[in-house]
């Protein structure tokens, strides 16, 4: 593999996805927040002691206004930023040549990770106008030796578990002894 495919892939790969992500994050923090005022209501409720009442009627008050605000401020982010981030071209371009990167540096452990990796390779490459094959040859990704009696399955890639990426989509994996039992049948 060249230098150039050894650079590190960066963390906020699909930034699209990881904000919203981060966003549902926030509701739940929101609506815990939420359940964490009930409780305190009703347990202010119990104690005789009129300080303590007051004590955690004033808490759940101000926890429930900071849980107003945290809503009021993620749905207003989360509308600015999926607004701008959802056609975002250079956005997309480097999502893609992200996961570009993964795939020219999997590690050849699961191929189920790189079939997930290629996938959204797919899903990039058409929010940019672009195919798979125009960014990627199946012989640029990392491979076991492919026996000679698979590969005309087609096989394209093998991990070292023996598991396979086939199909002319890349989007098949099967062991190599269901690839030989399929070739017999």
């Amino acid at each position: 593999m060249t230098d150039e495919f050894k650079k590190p892939v960066f963390f906020s790969a699909n930034l699209h996805d990881d904000l919203s992500h981060a966003f549902e994050d926030l509701e739940k923090v929101h609506s815990m927040l939420e359940q964490i005022v009930r409780n305190m209501e009703e347990t202010a409720d119990l104690p005789e002691n009129e300080a303590v009442r007051v004590y955690l009627r004033d808490t759940a008050d101000l926890v429930l206004g900071q849980a107003d605000a945290l809503e009021k401020w993620t749905t207003t982010y989360e509308n600015a930023v999926c607004e701008q981030l959802e056609n975002n071209h250079l956005v997309y371009e480097r999502d893609t040549y992200q996961t570009l990167t993964r795939i020219l540096q999997w590690d050849m452990v699961d191929v189920r990770q790189l079939a997930r990796w290629i996938r959204e390779l797919k899903e990039l490459t058409a929010h940019i106008g672009l195919t798979l094959p125009y960014l990627l040859h199946v012989r640029q990704i990392p491979t076991e030796p492919i026996p000679e009696d698979v590969a005309k399955y087609p096989v394209f890639v093998l991990d070292r578990q023996g598991y396979c990426l086939c199909g002319m989509g890349l989007d098949e994996i099967r062991s190599l002894d269901e690839v030989r039992d399929r070739m017999e049948n």
